[in-house]
């Protein structure tokens, strides 16, 4: 899963992966779990991101997912 400023950016604000650990392939029913840090998000700028969720299957790629990804800064001190 890469999150990028915008659609067509160069710049990568967050990647999950299962090689970094924020991604977990849930086996044969298929489920996929992104899991990211608190320490991580606290370091984002609110704003609005565009993301996208891939698959790598033997060299095959495909698109399972894509849409906004939103970060609202904190209310409460």
């Amino acid at each position: 899963m890469t999150v990028r400023p915008f659609v067509g950016s160069d710049t990568t604000t967050l990647v999950a992966s299962t090689s970094n650990g924020r991604i977990v392939l849930g086996g044969a029913n298929g489920r996929v779990t992104v899991t990211v840090a608190s320490s991580v998000t606290d370091d984002l700028t609110p704003a609005r991101y565009a993301y996208d969720l891939v698959v790598n299957s033997g060299g095959t790629i495909t698109r399972i997912l894509e849409g906004r990804f939103v970060v609202t800064g904190g209310v409460t001190l």
